[in-house]
């Protein structure tokens, strides 16, 4: 991890920023034309997504790109969940775009879209579209030897169908407070967050989020990875928490290319059963 002592004194002007950002715009433009986009989401209880940390965990770390530097995330998510008397499988997938806007932090746009199937008693329904995308600022302001700090702001724009449960048709903002440690080949993330949930949907406006991850380096190409997490349940009807765990490993077979594999189990009523998660980093 970069020590970036002196990165307040260094801070580029507004104006520098903008010219640093505006490329970002045009590449997401090519990026919809090109790649199908989803979130890590469950659609089954209407979830409004914030952008993700490193697939295949949830929980976010405090690394950043580097000042100038991009980082391409494309994840894909097969979900299986059987509510009463409902079947659903649904292919979710995720476009995030970094940008290191300055040596300590990171724009990041998420475009998401989804494939849904249902299976119930009036037949089998199929439905697909885009989900809301999020914009978020991830900025580590402290670093100590092995421990470090950082807080992630974002917000997600109404872009998803809200009438298929696809979205909440408002815009959403919230936060993450996010600690990392890292020495040697172990390392521990977690993260705490709270949402804003304005939404037209009748869920809950308060949301609230915690995770907790494990990594460890077995090898200098590969990082096993696990990760527990408990949100707060959007759906009015249900007290119950969202609650996942995580088992998976990150492939690295260059330094400017990560691969992963992981499977998400749900827990309780009201997350989805299972999901076969995979996904592809590229940095330049």
């Amino acid at each position: 991890m970069k020590q970036l002592l002196g990165a307040y004194s260094e801070t580029p002007s507004t104006q520098v920023i903008l010219n640093r950002v505006v490329p970002i715009m045009h590449i997401i433009r090519e990026l919809a034309h090109t790649i199908d986009r989803t979130a890590v989401v469950f659609l089954t209880i209407g979830l409004a997504l914030p952008a993700v940390a490193a697939h295949p965990l949830l929980t976010e770390d405090t690394g950043t790109q580097g000042l100038d530097n991009y980082q391409i995330e494309l994840m894909a998510d097969k979900t299986r969940d059987h509510p009463p008397g409902v079947k659903v499988r649904e292919l979710l997938t995720m476009a995030v775009l970094s940008y290191g806007v300055l040596e300590n932090a990171d724009l990041q746009i998420g475009l998401p879209h989804v494939r849904q199937h249902t299976h119930d008693a009036a037949g089998r329904h199929v439905s697909r579209g885009p989900l809301d995308a999020s914009v978020d600022l991830k900025w580590r302001f402290f670093e100590h030897e092995a421990l470090s700090l950082g807080v992630k702001p974002g917000l997600t724009l109404p872009t998803g169908d809200k009438s298929r449960g696809f979205g909440t048709g408002r815009p959403t903002w919230g936060a993450l407070g996010i600690l990392s440690y890292e020495s040697g080949p172990l390392s521990f993330h977690s993260h705490i967050g709270y949402r804003r949930n304005n939404n037209a949907v009748d869920q809950r406006t308060s949301l609230r989020h915690l995770s907790v991850a494990a990594t460890y380096k077995a090898t200098e190409q590969l990082k096993l990875v696990a990760d527990i997490s408990a949100d707060t349940n959007p759906d009015r009807a249900d007290d119950s928490s969202v609650r996942y765990r995580i088992l998976g490993f990150i492939y690295s077979p260059a330094a400017w290319l990560d691969l992963d594999v992981g499977w998400k189990h749900g827990h309780g009523r009201a997350a989805a059963d299972r999901a076969f998660l995979i996904g592809v980093a590229v940095r330049w």
